[in-house]
């Protein structure tokens, strides 16, 4: 029989690998798996947690939960929904309230939320920058720039991906 991760990753293609908690450096003992997709079978997500944040990530709610041996380090978030819905989940999760930059008032135009946000970005690094403080934004800032540069191209599935490396850096500033 099948392990349970094989079971769940079963003929799937992965659309996104994110990591929910850059800081733990502990092996999962949890996995705990999203809601249904809307748009075909399994899961939405799939994200692996150790014991002491197996109850965390209250924005990641649990459809179910099983036991894992460690098979990921803990925080890793295997992403199965479409570009346009990480995106959106990049957006309810850290990038609005990092930028202010809401997505549905831009009309969801991703390219144009993302330069906005670039920009937002941009003047909060050139604002650390002058009061001679070090930041993380200037490693987000060349992400950043890649994700905008690929959603003006339409290519929004780079975009999530480089949204999810943003997100890790995204976790020390929120």
């Amino acid at each position: 029989m099948p392990h349970l991760i094989q079971q769940l990753f079963a003929n799937r293609v992965l659309g996104g690998l994110r990591t929910g908690l850059a800081g733990c450096s502990l092996q999962a003992a949890t996995l705990r798996e999203g809601p249904a997709q809307d748009d075909g079978p399994g899961a939405a997500w799939l994200v692996f947690l150790c014991p002491a944040h197996s109850d965390g990530l209250p924005a990641w709610p649990a459809a179910a939960s099983h036991p894992d041996d460690g098979s990921m380090p803990c925080g890793t978030v295997l992403d199965y929904r479409t570009a346009e819905q990480q995106l959106q989940s990049h957006a309810d999760l850290w990038l609005t309230t990092l930028t202010g930059v809401d997505p549905q008032a831009l009309g969801y135009v991703w390219s144009d939320v993302l330069d906005q946000a670039d920009r937002v970005l941009l003047a909060r690094f050139e604002e650390a920058g002058a009061e001679g403080q070090d930041s993380p934004l200037q490693n987000m800032l060349a992400v950043m720039d890649l994700a905008r540069r690929a959603a003006a191209e339409g290519d929004l599935a780079l975009a999530a991906t480089s949204l999810g490396h943003c997100e890790t850096l995204a976790q020390g500033l929120l």
